[in-house]
């Protein structure tokens, strides 16, 4: 690792969109002076009570050359972020705007780099997978020269990456695809509202990439701003290579949709404006080896985005032939990733292939739980209990094994379950309180209405929480306390 510097003075552009928004609170969190900055006359994002509300801003207009370099001279950042871009890839296209995009996305960029020039300042430029051809299934590697931009928007957008790369010698461009966060307009928030709607959609399934949340991006820029690992870097989350189809598919999952997704060729979608890339693949390798931490899965981000408070945590192994070694919990690490709980506590259970525990939850000393499995494999759940949350009664299953180590932080106000997949299964938690016997309640894991998808399992309802009636695929009987068999279901359930 590296040492980090500290008090720093950080310009961000385009504060009021979706990655500028959480930059900005990302540098509050470090304790970073930040000064966000846009076209309009104030902060114009989202009203939530976070640090950017309230944090020095500017108003710019990047594409004014003089008011840039004054600025920038002016503020005397030790980084500029620049997040500012024109993002509406059709509309870019229109013959009568092509040279305004170019103003934002390259001059604009240009402008920004000369001033930084001068003041010998880092500068951060978020650029796209457009700037390549989108063909072919081999992930493009981020010092990659081989640019054939598709579109107008990855043409300027490979200009700015040009202007930065040209200008500067202090500086790190960072690629990234399929963005999303709270603060704007994103395909999450287009596929919701749609859904809502609409009893089946048709999604694109021939275009692969994977997701970028820029919460999650956010704590990757400033990492890098912490340090001089100049460079390229390609930046989304990680969790696979997956199609827009496969992304709704979870988004709805996540959401208790059961709107119907059918796949389609993006000929059988139907023509765009502007061309869309087949193969959005981004390697990010180059992150690790410069001492980065790699973004969260995009399956872990699209929960966090839609149910806040969990968190999916897959540990960096450090292994040979001989064995490896890997940190269970760091407290700093979770300070530093906006976690900031105290556990009292450590579990840890046996149980076999068919035991479910759970849905548990304590009504006056909620716990939250860090979870993990060290023998085996379970399917852990956690549902939503908060009676003021806009997930409430939605629930999330995540498989843990000791093959792939991942860790889920199930925060209090859930209840939690789980059901051993393996012969035998070794079950180990942190917790926050103590428990105590008397304030215990639960869910009926089975309920309809809740609609757990416990994976292997086969039965029909039979009205109540019983579990007679239910087997594995295996033909292993379920095997549930007989307290569990007797719960109610989400609508006479405890609420937090």
């Amino acid at each position: 690792m590296f040492e980090r510097i500290e008090n720093m003075k950080v310009l961000v552009t385009g504060v009021s969109g979706q990655l500028g928004y959480d930059v900005m609170n990302e540098l509050a969190k470090r304790g970073h002076e930040g000064i966000g900055s846009g076209m309009e006359a104030v902060y114009a994002g989202i009203q939530d009570g976070t640090s950017v509300e309230t944090m020095p801003y500017v108003q710019l207009d990047i594409t004014d050359e003089n008011a840039v370099s004054k600025m920038i001279h002016e503020i005397k950042p030790d980084v500029v972020i620049h997040c500012a871009a024109w993002t509406a890839v059709d509309v870019a296209e229109d013959d009568n705007l092509v040279e305004k995009v170019r103003l934002v996305n390259a001059k604009g960029t240009q402008y920004i780099a000369s001033a930084c020039k001068d003041i010998d300042c880092k500068m951060v430029y978020i650029s796209t997978d457009y700037v390549f051809n989108g063909q072919g299934e081999t992930p493009w590697q981020p010092d990659c020269k081989e640019y054939a931009p598709l579109n107008v928007y990855g043409q300027t957008k490979l200009e700015g990456e040009l202007a930065v790369a040209n200008t500067l010698d202090k500086y790190f461009i960072v690629r990234i695809a399929w963005v999303f966060g709270k603060n704007g307009k994103n395909f999450i928030k287009t596929m919701l509202k749609v859904g809502k709607t609409h009893d089946e959609v048709r999604v694109v399934n021939d275009q692969i990439g994977t997701p970028t949340y820029t919460l999650d991006l956010s704590r990757l820029l400033v990492d890098m701003c912490e340090t001089e690992k100049y460079g390229y870097y390609h930046a989304t989350n990680e969790g696979g290579y997956i199609s827009w189809y496969d992304f709704t598919k979870e988004i709805y999952h996540v959401a208790g949709y059961t709107t119907k997704v059918v796949p389609v060729t993006t000929a059988e979608y139907g023509l765009t404006k502007a061309i869309r890339p087949f193969n959005s693949r981004l390697d990010k390798s180059k992150l690790i080896e410069n001492g980065f931490q790699p973004l969260p899965t995009w399956q872990d981000a699209v929960e966090r985005y839609g149910i806040e408070g969990l968190t999916v945590i897959t540990p960096a192994v450090h292994g040979d032939d001989r064995g490896y070694f890997m940190e269970t919990y760091n407290e700093n690490d979770m300070k530093e990733a906006g976690i900031d709980i105290t556990f009292v506590q450590d579990n840890q259970s046996m149980s076999k292939k068919g035991v479910l525990r759970g849905l548990h939850y304590q009504k006056q000393f909620p716990q939250a739980k860090l979870v993990r499995v060290i023998k085996g494999s379970v399917f852990d759940v956690a549902v939503d209990l908060r009676a003021e949350s806009k997930t409430y009664g939605k629930w999330y299953g995540i498989e843990l094994t000791e093959e792939n180590k991942k860790q889920f932080l199930v925060p209090a106000g859930f209840a939690h379950g789980f059901l051993v997949l393996s012969d035998i299964a070794e079950f180990c938690y942190k917790v926050t309180d103590f428990y105590h016997p008397n304030d215990e309640g639960g869910i009926a894991w089975n309920d309809p209405e809740l609609g757990v998808e416990w994976p292997q399992v086969y039965g029909e309802y039979p009205g109540s929480s019983d579990a007679s009636g239910y087997r594995m695929e295996d033909g292993t009987k379920l095997s549930l306390s007989a307290k569990d068999q007797v719960l109610l279901g989400l609508k006479d359930t405890f609420k937090f």
